[in-house]
């Protein structure tokens, strides 16, 4: 069986216009993976609200209308999980090729509201997470920071195919890398853009990599950071990830790689904590 046709894409429902915005990002990117979508909305029970669960199906309705608009003939299951969104999101992540969610409007926020759902998610989940916008992207390339010339970078390898799919280019921004890692980073972007016809660029900068990446990706259609924290496949955010989920325009994938065997989680299977740290 193939592993794509059973592990689904799954986007948070919340009803907000960022999150009509995940089920159709995640319609798009199940369907070019080939993955089955998983539409969820979590039910805190109100004794004082009356059809809860009614209007629940209904918003669950209406993201499938808009997933199968998006793109006709997917496969869309959805699921009401009970209890905070947090918990559900995180639990249905360990099993999900990408998890997808709104913001939650951390652009007009002063400060980043680290207890927020879409932090959360994008900090803790057991796998990738795109976090979406309640505006549309401007129309430009895709943008993806990097520290390394590690063109097997699972960072790197999301952006390229990202930009293979919508064909609008990609930018490789690299902070503070020395000459030779630059030169064998630029020389394996140019290969790998001839064989997957992407048009690639490198942009070698220096600075402080949160105020650089936050500038130059004003123009970006998708932005794809790493999550840069202690524990290689889930954990802690870096600050370039935190900074540009707070202010950046467009979407923001947060990639992690290959799963660790040695977790601290908490009842929730999920990592503990959340905590800025910088790039390395």
């Amino acid at each position: 069986m193939n592993i794509s046709s059973v592990t689904p894409v799954v986007a948070g429902v919340s009803g907000s216009t960022a999150s009509l915005h995940a089920v159709e990002a995640a319609a798009r990117e199940a369907d070019a993976a080939g993955h089955p979508l998983l539409l969820v909305h979590a039910l805190s029970y109100r004794p004082d609200v009356l059809d809860q669960p009614r209007a629940a199906g209904d918003l669950l309705r209406q993201a499938e209308a808009i997933a199968d608009r998006t793109v006709s003939g997917l496969r869309v299951t959805t699921e009401l999980v009970e209890g905070h969104a947090l918990n559900g999101l995180l639990r249905l992540s360990r099993h999900a090729a990408l998890t997808v969610i709104g913001d939650g409007g951390l652009n007009d926020r002063v400060c980043l509201p680290r207890e927020s759902t879409a932090v959360q998610v994008a900090a803790r989940a057991f796998g990738t997470v795109m976090v979406t916008r309640a505006l549309l992207a401007p129309y430009g390339p895709v943008l993806v920071g990097v520290t390394g010339a590690d063109i097997a970078d699972p960072v790197l390898d999301y952006a390229f195919e990202a930009a293979a799919r919508r064909r609008t280019g990609l930018v490789v921004v690299q902070v503070g890398g020395t000459r030779d890692r630059t030169r064998a980073l630029r020389d394996a972007i140019a290969a790998r853009a001839s064989d997957d016809e992407v048009d690639a660029k490198l942009r070698a900068l220096n600075g402080d990599p949160t105020t650089v990446l936050r500038e130059e990706a004003r123009q970006a259609s998708l932005i794809v950071v790493g999550a840069r924290g202690e524990l290689p496949y889930h954990g802690l955010l870096g600050s370039v990830a935190q900074t540009l989920l707070h202010h950046g325009r467009a979407p923001v994938v947060v990639v992690r790689g290959t799963r660790s065997v040695a977790q601290r989680t908490d009842q929730t299977g999920a990592p503990t904590a959340l905590t800025a740290r910088a790039t390395s």
